[in-house]
């Protein structure tokens, strides 16, 4: 039994690979950044051909370059098949860009091979050179928006820049930047194509054009204005009732005020009447009395009787 079966794979492998979908093209989209697996393999998994090798057609030359891991354009980027699996011969690229996109052929012999088209998706731009206004206050964070028409793209490079007034030139901007330590975040992991710029604990300098560029050329500008928080105290509108139109002369409005005043707390006075006068008026009245009194007590009256009546006569 058991030569039975070696048998049968010793004839099955004098048969060879076979390809699968042989001489068909395969159509595949990616975006740049991402890894994309090319398929090849022989229609017996457990059948590795002598020999294979993937090219890609060079439309430039009109030929086709042999790939390897040790050509320049895919220096540690690329893998042939696996080791588990002797009957898959598939490509995996990793790292793609833009220039990956193109033919490929899974080749073993004359009449055996397998075409696989790549489109490779780079990133453009949303809204290119147009400028965005924003608006913050010190102290809050801001997010300056860029980002991919694909989000799935992810740019070879791309670089945020701010305006320098003093020196006319553009400075990029990094996390180890002096001025910009600890307070910015590029981008996000989970979304290749946002190219965001996150800026936290805002101060007024952080105010200006910032710029949102692509190694292909694109860009985005970005106007930050950043306004203080205002620190002065709040004061309450008067009631209508006390409103009043403020006098000319400040000081005499005092003086009306202050004269005013007192004389609320004050009590009211009688008329004023002198005092002097009255006690020499009452004391010439003493004085006449006393008098008179003690010039009857000296001169008594004599009483005389007349043909016409009584009269009387004083000494």
């Amino acid at each position: 039994m058991q030569v039975c079966v070696y048998l049968l794979l010793v004839l099955h492998a004098a048969d060879g690979c076979t390809l699968d979908s042989q001489e068909e093209t395969k159509f595949i989209t990616a975006h740049t950044g991402e890894s994309v697996l090319l398929p090849c393999s022989c229609t017996n998994t457990h059948t590795r051909p002598e020999r294979f090798t993937w090219k890609k057609l060079n439309t430039n030359r009109n030929t086709w370059d042999v790939i390897s891991s040790e050509s320049e354009q895919y220096r540690n980027r690329v893998q042939l098949g696996t080791a588990h699996s002797p009957g898959n011969l598939s490509l995996l690229i990793s790292h793609l860009t833009e220039e990956d996109g193109g033919v490929y052929r899974c080749y073993i012999e004359e009449g055996k091979y397998r075409d696989v088209s790549l489109t490779v998706k780079g990133c453009t731009l949303e809204h290119p050179r147009q400028t965005t206004i924003i608006t913050a206050h010190t102290g809050e964070s801001v997010l300056l928006p860029c980002s991919c028409t694909e989000i799935q793209a992810k740019p070879e490079r791309f670089t945020w820049e701010k305006y320098n007034t003093k020196r006319n030139t553009l400075d990029v901007i990094s996390n180890e930047s002096e001025p910009y330590r600890n307070r910015v975040q590029l981008g996000t992991a989970h979304s290749p194509g946002n190219l965001s710029l996150l800026i936290s604990h805002l101060t007024e300098e952080d105010g200006g054009l910032y710029r949102c560029g692509l190694k292909s050329g694109g860009v985005r500008d970005i106007t930050l204005t950043v306004k203080g928080i205002s620190t002065r105290k709040f004061t309450p509108r008067s009631d209508s009732t006390t409103r009043s139109k403020a006098p000319s002369d400040p000081s005499t409005t005092e003086s009306s005020e202050r004269a005013g005043t007192q004389a609320e707390d004050s009590p009211q006075t009688p008329p004023y009447f002198p005092v002097a006068m009255v006690t020499v008026i009452f004391l010439h009245i003493i004085v006449a009395v006393v008098y008179c009194t003690k010039r009857n007590k000296d001169h008594p009256r004599l009483h005389y009787s007349t043909a016409d009546g009584d009269g009387a006569l004083s000494l």
